[in-house]
Parts: structure tokens; sequence; C-alpha cells
């Protein structure tokens, strides 16, 4: 059902974040290696984490994929479910968790998938959702509200930053 695939340039951030000894680090993930959810899931089975290793692609500025891998599952989370009928990387992360959708499923703003999937650093799904449903934040505020919720500011903003 999507259209467009996504292209290096629509590409807004791509990382890999994971907490180790119960301090999280972050490095950057190079645009080719994210523009394939693939790809981008051998980069997270790399690294250790508590808790699971965790990815943030930005797209378009209109939206994020969150992608927890804790080498037994993945999980993830689009911000905005509306994303599935026009970019196939959204498709793709659907696809990861087998989500059954159908266009008019969801609104715009809508976050769908694994909302629990930060629970376990105390951001529960209904607050996830809370934070993706804000149509006064744009995509990269609102992931920059999780990891600071979850503790992982600093190592966000490091990416950020770059």
């Amino acid at each position: 059902m999507a259209t467009e695939q996504v292209r290096i340039e629509d590409l807004d951030y791509s990382a890999i974040l994971w907490r180790e000894d119960g301090v999280w680090n972050s490095i950057p993930v190079p645009a080719q290696h994210s523009i394939v959810l693939d790809d981008l899931l051998a980069l997270c089975k790399q690294y250790p984490g508590e808790g699971g290793v965790y990815a943030a692609v930005g797209v378009g500025e209109e939206f994020f994929i969150l992608l927890r891998n804790d080498n037994q599952k993945t999980e993830v989370v689009i911000s905005d479910g509306a994303a599935l009928l026009d970019w196939d990387i959204a498709e793709d992360a659907a696809d990861l968790i087998d989500l059954d959708w159908e266009e008019g499923d969801f609104e715009e703003f809508e976050a769908v998938g694994d909302l629990h999937l930060l629970s376990n650093f105390g951001l529960k799904s209904q607050d996830l959702s809370m934070i993706c449903d804000n149509p006064d934040l744009e995509p990269d505020q609102q992931i920059s509200e999780i990891f600071k919720r979850i503790g992982a500011e600093f190592a966000w903003q490091k990416i950020r930053n770059q």
C-alpha cells in the first residue's frame, strides 16, 4: 500500500542507543544502514544492552520509527500510523512485528506497534502514545521527549548535536 520508498536524503536522523552498566550510550548510524530495517536490526544485534538495544530513525520530518531488539525478539513503534499509507519503511517496520492493518485503521498522529517497548525504563504505553499523538510536537521533539523520560537525554543529544 505504501507509495514512497525512503531515500537517504529522507532520513532526519538514525541512531542506536543502549544502556550498559546503568549508563546510556549512543552511536549515529550511517543513512545507508538505516533505509533497510533488516540492516539496522543487524547493527542493533552487535551491541549489549540492559533491557534491549534501541534504534531511532526519523523520516521526512513526518514520523519516526523506534525499534527495540533484545536478540530474542524485536519490537517496533511507528510514531504516526498514517505513515503506513505513504512510506515503505513504515510498512517494513509493521512487517517486522506482523502488525495487521488496513487502510483507514489509523488516525493521523496515532502511534502504532509495540507501545510498551520502553516500559522497562518507566515509560508506560499510554505515555508513549500521548507523546506521539501530540500534534504540537514535531517528530524530533517527540523522540527527544521520549528519551528524556527514560533518562537517555544526554546520549540522544550527543547524537543530535553531531
